[in-house]
């Protein structure tokens, strides 16, 4: 059975005192905008490894990596700050500029301009044009949703010794922890978002949005501004084994194919559209390439057309792998082990145009504290070797 679209709420970007506020929903009213709009309002920390608000860091988690279209340059950005995932979160990156050999650590951080208030979640993404985009999510305390949050969207250049950025824009409800994907044959891109349920005894008052796993899309020949995303498509999941959904969007053809995959309490499941994400079908478990645990993976396309699959291969969250599908994602026959150890998680995955494929994922969150990077071929992942993967810890 297949599913429709659900209704969004509609955003507002407004801009008040030199930093820029995020949007509203559009039941809100502009005049109530003074309490609200701290959720997103940043400041911007710009290589400075000494400033004490990025000091004994308690956590580190959720990396995400992209590259410059040259692939000259190689981001990594994940969130720390505060005693926990809560208040005072903030979203850190670093730049290497030797293909990962070395790493430049907080060459922009991007902080809440207020103690209450968090941002996490960084995703990377490349437009059609080759600008990298950086987004991440913001939220006030712990709350899943606290009427005002959401996804916020960054444009990350080099200028051969610093980041720049642009001014962040509120884009969309919910979260976004994953890339977009750009569908070449319709001009438009598809941006896979997630609104969590509203936690047991939640006494915020806020009426929730919508919750689930949606996909909202970018119509290029309308217009190539973020802050234009509209309505697209849901994906329906039963309510009982919804955890953070986290969904990812790959194309398999030029003639609307696609297939979605999701973060479940049972580990990951996926369904398929054959009209360009219209519509989905059912979710299943995916089992095509083993046991999964209910944790983030990664799902993308190579430039050789095939899909790359980067997951725990186990029911818990170890063995972090590699897996490349030749077949629209029926089969996995090819993969690499790239880390065996234990509490390795949430991986991200670029290619560069030489044909090195770069990863990122987090270890032990609150022990070791890595961020983890790899960069290995396609051939690499073919020929199973995990001797030949190139590994370093992108955090001092």
């Amino acid at each position: 059975m297949k599913t429709k679209s659900i209704i969004f709420s509609t955003l507002l970007i407004a801009a008040s005192f030199g930093i820029f506020i995020s949007g509203c929903n559009s039941d809100k009213k502009t005049a109530n905008l003074a309490t609200d709009t701290s959720d997103s309002a940043a400041i911007f920390i710009t290589g400075n490894e000494t400033d004490p608000r990025l000091k004994d860091r308690k956590f580190e988690q959720v990396p995400a990596i992209g590259t410059s279209a040259d692939g000259k340059q190689i981001f990594v950005a994940w969130y720390s700050g505060g005693a926990a995932p809560g208040s005072g979160n903030y979203v850190t990156l670093s730049v290497s500029q030797d293909a990962g050999d070395n790493w430049l650590n907080d060459q922009l951080v991007i902080y809440p301009n207020l103690p209450g208030y968090r941002f996490f979640d960084p995703a990377f993404w490349r437009d059609k044009n080759g600008q990298l985009n950086l987004f991440y999510g913001s939220v006030k305390d712990s709350l899943l949703w606290d009427g005002f949050g959401g996804v916020n969207a960054v444009e990350i250049n080099w200028d051969g010794s610093k980041i720049t950025h642009t001014q962040p824009k509120r884009i969309s409800d919910g979260v976004m922890s994953n890339k977009p994907v750009y569908l070449a044959s319709k001009d438009i891109a598809l941006f896979p978002v997630y609104i969590d349920k509203p936690l047991p005894g939640d006494s915020t008052g806020k009426v929730f949005p919508s919750n689930g796993a949606f996909v909202r899309v970018l119509d290029y020949s309308k217009s190539s501004d973020l802050s234009a995303l509209s309505n697209y498509s849901s994906i329906q999941i039963e309510d009982t084994i919804r955890i953070h959904d986290e969904p990812q969007v790959v194309e398999i053809s030029d003639k609307g194919n696609l297939m979605a995959m999701l973060r479940t309490t049972k580990g990951i499941y996926f369904t398929t559209s054959s009209d360009y994400g219209l519509n989905w079908n059912a979710v299943e478990p995916f089992t095509a390439s083993g046991p999964t645990t209910s944790s983030r993976f990664y799902l993308g396309k190579l430039a050789s057309g095939n899909l790359l699959l980067i997951s725990n291969s186990s029911t818990t969250r170890n063995n972090m792998t590699a897996f490349i599908s030749s077949d629209g994602g029926k089969t996995w026959p090819h993969k690499l082990l790239l880390d065996a150890r234990e509490n390795v998680s949430y991986p991200d995955a670029d290619q560069t145009p030489d044909g090195k494929i770069h990863v990122v994922f987090d270890r032990e969150r609150t022990g070791a504290k890595d961020i983890l990077y790899c960069k290995f071929t396609e051939a690499d992942v073919i020929k199973g070797n995990t001797e030949i993967v190139f590994r370093n810890r992108v955090n001092k």
